[in-house]
């Protein structure tokens, strides 16, 4: 495949190139090919040089109107390294959103370090233009709805086709053009269906490495487009029905999983001999388990964390949609200095189903770190229970972070562990 969308030696790909320069330090680091392809198609679409498609005009009449200041507005979705608001920052205004707290921070740490660098890069030597990151997507569009010129959004292709579905019903009111960029192994016929339901135009570009976009365009003026929070009922035999809403990138949707079913039943077995006060969720998803959890113990005092917005947006939906009374805070529970996480005092029961994937990689340091922040918030004579996939064998882990341990269940699937303090 082509190492660029631009044509060797065309002014574009000199213009490329150029703002490139201005950052060496760059080039080792994840990301790059993505932000590199961003770079070229925003530079190509505002010289002519390049079609809506990401392909090469040469021989065909592009209308000066359609490309010159394109765009003036830039909203970034999910920049998990910075790379792109860095760059993409050099040509117009920018507007960041990350769903996960951790790489909302990573990128605006990224693009603070790198904010020195490239000062004549900027178009018609301008400086950078300011990244402005928004905690809420919505607050984004409303910032798209009052800017001034041609908005376009660039969302990096999530796991989840419900995540970029809400993505887009969300900007398409705001934004002319959404474009997707994702490796091109990963980005299945499901994307231009979503793109296609907003849009009158959908268009895949030519593979730049490993990775392509797809752009839609000509906002429709009567859209398909889905509403969410999702709502959902999950039926367990021990508390009966359970009103359940999900926000797109929330983990499992309006779904119960397996790991959580086997650790509800180990619940419901110890509950009898235990009288429990306090109940926290570690990573509460779509806030269902610890519904549960509050409604069979009886606590009076519930809390769950996540790291993800839309898992905490879901959470209080789901809660208050069955009558819980609890608090859902955001907060990255895998880092010991999290300020959301301070003060807090000792729960008699903490709920573990930690993640351990990162993009297609098995990896479980960030479970070791999850058990870390229970086994400190854990009150005396509390327990955690940690349910697991029963391969990552996480028993002699959690003996050695939290206290004795005991497993509660075990199938072909999953393992649950209960924990004590020493």
């Amino acid at each position: 495949m082509p190492a660029s969308l631009l044509p060797s030696d065309s002014a574009a790909a000199h213009r490329s190139r150029e703002l490139l320069a201005e950052y060496l330090q760059l080039s080792d680091m994840p990301g790059l090919p993505q932000a590199r392809m961003l770079i070229d198609y925003v530079i190509g679409r505002r010289l002519g040089v390049l079609d809506v498609s990401g392909r090469d005009t040469e021989g065909t009449f592009v209308a000066a109107e359609l490309s010159a200041e394109v765009p003036e507005n830039l909203i970034l979705v999910d920049d998990a390294h910075g790379l792109q608001a860095t760059l993409l920052s050099r040509l117009t205004q920018v507007c960041t959103y990350n769903d996960r707290l951790d790489e909302a921070r990573t990128s605006a740490a990224a693009v603070e370090s790198l904010a020195g660098a490239g000062e004549s890069a900027g178009e018609a030597g301008t400086e950078a233009a300011p990244v402005l990151a928004v905690s809420e997507l919505r607050e984004i569009a409303g910032l798209a709805e009052l800017a001034v010129g041609e908005t376009w959004a660039v969302v990096n292709a999530p796991k989840a086709l419900n995540a970029l579905t809400e993505t887009i019903a969300v900007l398409q009111p705001f934004a002319s053009t959404i474009i997707v960029i994702g490796r091109s192994d990963a980005m299945s016929r499901g994307v231009n269906k979503e793109l296609a339901r907003g849009f009158g135009r959908v268009d895949v570009s030519p593979g730049v490495g490993k990775h392509r976009l797809i752009i839609g365009s000509r906002p429709l003026s009567s859209p398909s487009l889905p509403e969410f929070p999702r709502r959902g009922v999950i039926s367990h035999r021990g508390v009966g029905e359970l009103e359940v809403r999900a926000h797109g990138a929330c983990f499992s949707g309006t779904k119960s999983d397996e790991g959580s079913e086997l650790l509800i039943d180990s619940l419901l077995g110890l509950l009898p001999g235990e009288a429990l006060e306090s109940v926290l969720d570690l990573g509460c998803g779509n806030g269902w388990l610890l519904t549960v959890a509050m409604r069979a113990s009886g606590a009076n005092t519930g809390l769950g964390v996540d790291v993800s917005k839309a898992a905490v947006a879901s959470a209080r939906a789901t809660t208050e949609a069955n009558g819980v009374d609890v608090d859902i805070i955001l907060g990255d529970a895998a880092d010991r200095e999290e300020p959301a996480l301070a003060g807090l005092g000792g729960f008699d029961l903490i709920l573990l189903n930690p993640p351990f994937h990162q993009g297609t990689a098995i990896e479980t340091e960030t479970a070791a770190a999850l058990m870390a922040t229970a086994a400190e918030h854990l009150a005396p004579g509390g327990q955690v229970l940690t349910v697991f996939n029963s391969h990552l064998r996480y028993r002699d882990r959690l003996e050695s972070i939290i206290g004795p341990s005991r497993q509660l269940a075990r199938n072909k699937k999953f393992t649950v562990i209960a924990s004590r303090r020493d």
